[in-house]
């Protein structure tokens, strides 16, 4: 990962620590939705910034998760127009900040190399991007 992009990373991670409004629309939106969700053991979150479906889904979950992360996208592009940064480089920060902070103990998460693994009690071990 280049230089630029890691400083837009990091200041996009200070940024939403600090911008609680903007966090608290954000959870607001979608935020029950994920975390039922999530908590299902169906869907699970990844570094892409976006919720995934984990094994094969029903077309309902499926249209669930479309549904979470249309919002997500939405918000993505918002902020990162706001930024100006990459949707992909918005995504890739949040991301970090809900492997921190929403994925509990039994759910789902997926790192950059595709794999899908349950949380333990321990941290996540996050990308190498989330500083």
């Amino acid at each position: 990962m280049n230089r630029r992009l890691k400083l837009i990373l990091a200041a996009g991670v200070v940024l939403a620590a600090t911008t609680a409004g903007a966090t608290a629309a954000y959870a607001m939106m979608q935020g029950d939705a994920a975390a039922s969700l999530r908590a299902s053991g169906q869907a699970g979150e990844q570094a892409d910034g976006y919720l995934g479906v984990v094994g094969s889904g029903s077309a309902d979950l499926r249209a669930q998760v479309d549904a979470v992360n249309i919002k997500r996208r939405a918000y993505y592009t918002d902020l990162a127009a706001k930024r100006g940064a990459k949707i992909e480089e918005v995504a890739a920060t949040t991301a970090c900040e809900l492997f921190r902070t929403k994925v509990g103990a039994g759910q789902y998460y997926r790192l950059p190399d595709g794999v899908w693994r349950q949380r333990d009690s321990a941290p996540i071990p996050l990308p190498s991007y989330c500083g």
